[in-house]
């Protein structure tokens, strides 16, 4: 207990935060940037099929790498960081029982992810001067039986945010489309900056077509903002890292300076509003991407030149998102109270 309470409340979360944060971006990273360009490839040849399934794998271990790494940040023994990854995994609701199979269906909702994540590390805090020797035994049974039966029961009350969230942005598609497109890009902005998972939301709602395009851009968008707001406090590689998506990486930050939402959700709700007049469309299980994913899927939708297809593309998720990016970010460095460099600093040595 004493242990414990060496952490402060804002502490334990940041470090929670960051654990969690690392483990998706190491897990999605290379699905995200390489998965895109070899989808044909797989097509042709058991070889290239391998690295495809292989590269998109890595999304169904993220409850079990948030739990461990988040689990190392406490300087947990190798035994407490298992145990907190079994906690995790059974509440993360990854994995789905149906008619004596198991199946894997994603990363699973963050949200109670991260919840259970916090009460095993709690309770290993507490029990670890009790069990003993004994740790081997009871640490597994504690967390994966105890407090992962915990995690399987709120999981279906805590996935109630998600899906009223979904609600909301499914409301926006019946509006005209400069709204629509303004308010879902703004919404898919901020939402893919939080644990909530913009891949999931869209393909649970149904989110297709403009809106769908509108969401794709969206975040994008999030990418661009973060990539130009961390480039001179990081550097190179995490900007680029940003720039291909991997702006989950700054989860702890933006839980603990929410005002770094406003500038992304700026840049969303303009790259939105130009979307309007653009109209990209993509389907609902690609809608929650950014680029290079999104592209892609939006490219097999228009019709017409080539060359103006992709230079539309290119305009809307590549060029202007930056560029609007650049400006924001200019106007904001002028108001103190609601930007700051050191908001945007992330720690790769955490």
């Amino acid at each position: 207990m004493q242990e414990l309470r060496k952490y402060k409340f804002g502490d334990f979360w940041n470090r929670l935060l960051s654990g969690v944060a690392m483990a998706i971006v190491v897990a999605v990273t290379p699905g995200a940037i390489i998965a895109p360009f070899i989808t044909g490839l797989a097509k042709t040849s058991d070889f290239w099929l391998s690295i495809y399934n292989a590269t998109n794998m890595g999304t169904y271990i993220v409850p079990v790498a948030a739990g461990i790494l988040a689990a190392s940040q406490f300087n947990f023994t190798m035994i407490e960081k298992a145990s907190v990854a079994l906690a995790a995994f059974a509440g993360s609701g990854s994995a789905v029982y149906s008619k004596g199979t198991w199946s894997l269906v994603g990363m699973g909702d963050l949200i109670n992810t991260i919840l259970v994540i916090a009460i095993a590390i709690v309770v290993i805090f507490l029990i670890r001067n009790y069990v003993g020797s004994f740790s081997i035994i009871w640490e597994p049974i504690i967390c994966g039986s105890l407090i992962g039966a915990f995690g399987m029961w709120s999981y279906t009350y805590v996935h109630l945010i998600s899906m009223t969230v979904g609600n909301i942005l499914n409301s926006f598609t019946t509006l005209q489309p400069v709204l629509l497109c303004t308010l879902i890009a703004m919404s898919f902005a901020v939402i893919i900056a939080t644990p909530l998972s913009t891949v999931g939301l869209a393909y649970a709602i149904g989110i297709n077509g403009i809106a769908g395009g509108a969401a794709s851009v969206g975040a994008t968008a999030c990418f661009m903002m973060v990539a130009v707001a961390t480039y001179k406090v990081n550097g190179k590689g995490v900007s680029f890292a940003m720039f291909w998506g991997s702006v989950k990486m700054m989860l702890a930050n933006f839980v603990k300076h929410p005002r770094m939402l406003l500038p992304i959700a700026v840049v969303g709700g303009l790259t939105g509003l130009t979307d309007s007049f653009i109209q990209v469309k993509n389907a609902s299980e690609y809608a929650g991407f950014g680029q290079p994913v999104g592209p892609i899927n939006s490219f097999t939708y228009m019709t017409g030149s080539v060359g103006t297809n992709i230079l539309l593309l290119a305009l809307i998720y590549f060029i202007l998102p930056i560029l609007y990016s650049l400006i924001v970010y200019l106007i904001f460095k002028k108001m103190p109270k609601l930007y700051c460099d050191s908001d945007w600093q992330v720690d790769l040595n955490k």
